[in-house]
């Protein structure tokens, strides 16, 4: 069963304004959550014992999560119709708050471990959309310059991990962390490698990325997995390669004894180039893609201007916004995280993002 998208969306866009009962918009998509239901069915509470609900306590984690507070701090300021709106009650429906050593537990042992499971779900659902511009970058996760755990960035000039966010028109899709000096380019497959499992196939797409992925590798993979011709902020002195499409037909006509080989489908580019693909090729589609990129942000140049900047169109701009929001929702740092609670921290806060995303007014209008 398909998570269900939440019916009552918010115009603005800021946690500092969310009430709990906008919050609670949430509540239905989470219980069709099959990740969700799957749990309750099989750790129901043992000789009748009662236990609050797993989604009444997602909530509440989210709920603290917005407010940047503490497990003690979010438990002491909860209010009784907090509680009533939460779903934190008893049998008579009267306010029951738990412990913050409960809500501890509970992301720690629960929640952590179903997060990206609960993500996919939600991924699917938004992926099921109508999405036209896909983004790939990464954010900076400062640390404390004392936490030796976390590496030196020298662009930065903080001690930070790297979050890599896959994103469709604002919505966070997919992420991995990596060290803080680590590169980004490697980072990009596996991210694009979750996308054909609920790729959507309708529509033009387009595909973004910062600078840091402008790799052969990763033009000819986002292409396999999207259609779209990969578009990354390239520099003033990237260089043509000269592969064009009479260099892919004479390469796709050497392969003729590979499987797969179709001599009536030569003019076909797009299958020519999976073809290549399929058969080790990769370097030279990407080198073939990275061209008609080159010459789309040229046309780009020439016809769409920015009036505010004096220069290309920053379509990139979602992106961008998008992260300094997200950052603006949950503490995307990771201070105060010891090394073998940040990875499972970093993930439920990023569900947390998901969740949030689908909640807020989009920044692409559909």
């Amino acid at each position: 069963m398909l998570l269900e998208l939440p019916k009552s969306r918010l115009d603005v866009r800021s946690t500092e304004e969310m009430t709990i009962d906008e919050l609670c918009f949430l509540r239905e998509t989470l219980e069709t959550s099959e990740t969700i239901r799957r749990y309750v069915s099989e750790h129901r509470p043992r000789r009748g014992g009662r236990v609050f609900g797993l989604v009444s306590l997602l909530l509440l984690y989210l709920l603290m999560e917005c407010r940047k507070t503490t497990y003690r701090g979010v438990i002491r300021n909860l209010s009784d119709h907090d509680c009533i709106c939460l779903g934190l009650i008893d049998e008579n429906g009267r306010p029951r708050r738990p412990s913050y050593a409960t809500l501890n537990g509970f992301v720690n042992r629960v929640l952590a471990p179903m997060a990206e499971a609960i993500g996919e779900e939600i991924t699917e659902a938004v992926l099921k959309t109508s999405l036209r511009t896909y983004t790939l970058d990464s954010t900076p996760l400062q640390a404390s310059r004392y936490n030796k755990d976390a590496e030196y960035s020298t662009h930065y000039e903080i001690r930070m991990d790297k979050a890599h966010i896959l994103m469709a028109d604002g919505y966070p899709l997919y992420m991995l962390q990596s060290d803080g000096n680590a590169n980004d380019s490697p980072f990009a497959a596996p991210l694009i490698g979750r996308l054909p499992r609920a790729r959507p196939s309708h529509g033009k797409m387009e595909f973004h990325a910062d600078g840091a992925y402008d790799s052969f590798l990763t033009y000819s993979r986002v292409y396999v997995s999207t259609g779209a011709v990969l578009r990354c902020n390239q520099g003033t002195d990237a260089g043509v390669h000269g592969v064009d499409e009479a260099a892919i037909r004479n390469e796709y006509a050497g392969m003729w004894k590979r499987d797969g080989y179709d001599p009536y489908r030569k003019n076909d580019l797009d299958f020519m180039l999976r073809f290549l693909c399929k058969n080790g090729r990769e370097e030279l589609v990407g080198k073939h893609l990275r061209d008609r990129s080159m010459r789309m942000n040229e046309a780009e140049e020439k016809e769409a201007v920015d009036e505010r900047a004096g220069g290309r169109k920053n379509v990139r701009h979602v992106c961008e916004t998008m992260h300094r929001a997200m950052k603006r929702w949950v503490d995307l740092s990771i201070f105060r995280l010891v090394k073998r609670t940040k990875e499972a921290r970093i993930r439920c806060r990023f569900l947390c993002l998901q969740l949030l995303s689908l909640l807020f007014r989009g920044y692409v209008s559909s």
